[in-house]
């Protein structure tokens, strides 16, 4: 679930399905599952309505320096009003729900899901996309209306390695699909229409916090969202639209490396030893184990903070004595937090620390050390 996030608008597109389809197994250890159910009934969305976005004032505008020293503690989060652009709709419903439908193991609607994906066309520049008048494109578009998208743990539970994430190559579908539709549009309104719901999807992906890849296809998404703005608001002489959408489009390559620098600091893998049949250890270097407790108690993203919880499960299992101690007390500790998110994960974690286990699912991941 670490990787590269597509930088072009377009054919960077294409990209953020290769991550996902080789990335989204590095989240989760897929148990073995049922066929999906038969195809399921369309189901409505609330009733929504989408506000317009916030008046654009430039002279308070400015540019993030995600590369100054105080961008190490920020949280990887647009620093940009994304209402300037796209306001997240107003309906009541749980977005999530809806898109969960479509998991590939044990989703109801995963069936349909799939068939979408058989009959998407591709469009130079752009990739693959279902038509215009496409009946899971049209049934989508009210869902990115609503104010909220949880799945966890409304649809999926939280279990660790083993939490199922939704068939994300879905909404990259309806994002390049809108994108489409909306560079073809002869109005101006018609195409921020599409845009701004792309851009509305990317926001409802991101808002949970929970899943790193989840996360980094709304970062995606949100991306070719504002380039798409900025190339229609450029052409027809919206220059105070086109100069936000440059400023967001412009984040999204700095919150993905940083994104990976922050998952690469915690890494327990490269510091593996053995595997491939023999009993694995762990030689972490010195302050290691402080700075992956620092960001599982206190840093500023949740999902970041689940990822390093994740790290400190194997080095209560094949850290050294001392080392294995100091992780099940963290482990402990977090499992009494407030956060229903993060008291879970590390319950999971804490339960699931036995080594054997733990060498069990690393086997699984094809993580052998060195």
């Amino acid at each position: 679930m670490r990787g590269p996030i597509p930088i072009s608008p377009k054919l960077g597109i294409v990209a953020a399905v290769a991550l996902v389809v080789g990335l989204a197994g590095l989240l989760a250890v897929r148990a073995a599952a049922p066929p999906p159910s038969a195809a399921a009934t369309a189901v409505a969305a609330p009733a929504a309505t989408v506000p317009a976005p916030k008046p654009i004032d430039v002279s308070n505008l400015e540019i993030p320096c995600w590369s100054c020293p105080d961008a190490t503690e920020w949280p990887l989060r647009f620093r940009t009003d994304l209402d300037l652009l796209a306001p997240l709709g107003t309906g009541p419903g749980n977005a999530g729900v809806w898109f969960g439908a479509f998991a590939k193991v044990n989703g109801p609607r995963s069936a349909e899901g799939l068939a979408a994906m058989a009959r998407r066309v591709e469009v130079p520049e752009i990739g693959q996309i279902l038509p215009p008048d496409d009946p899971l494109l049209l049934e989508a578009e009210p869902w990115c209306d609503q104010a909220r998208m949880r799945m966890y743990p409304d649809v999926f539970p939280l279990s660790g390695w083993t939490t199922e994430i939704t068939n994300l190559l879905l909404p990259l579908t309806y994002a390049r699909s809108w994108i489409a539709r909306g560079e073809k549009a002869a109005s101006f309104d018609d195409a921020m229409a599409d845009f701004r719901r792309v851009i509305r999807l990317g926001r409802l992906l991101r808002q949970e916090d929970v899943i790193v890849i989840n996360d980094l296809v709304g970062l995606a998404i949100i991306r070719i969202g504002a380039e798409a703005i900025y190339d229609r608001a450029r052409r027809d002489g919206r220059l105070e639209v086109a100069l936000v959408a440059a400023v967001v489009a412009g984040e999204a390559p700095a919150q993905k490396y940083l994104n990976a620098a922050r998952l690469t600091r915690t890494e327990v893998a490269p510091h593996l030893r053995g595997g491939r049949g023999t009993p694995r250890t762990l030689d972490l270097p010195a302050g290691f184990l402080d700075s992956l407790r620092k960001t599982a108690t206190a840093g500023p993203d949740r999902r970041m903070r689940c990822e390093a919880i994740i790290q400190l499960q194997i080095v209560a299992a094949l850290g050294p004595a001392g080392t294995r101690d100091e992780a099940k007390q963290t482990l402990a500790a977090l499992a009494g937090e407030n956060d229903a998110i993060v008291s879970s994960t590390a319950r999971w974690a804490l339960e699931h620390s036995g080594a054997a286990e733990v060498e069990k699912l690393l086997d699984a991941e094809s993580v052998t050390g060195s």
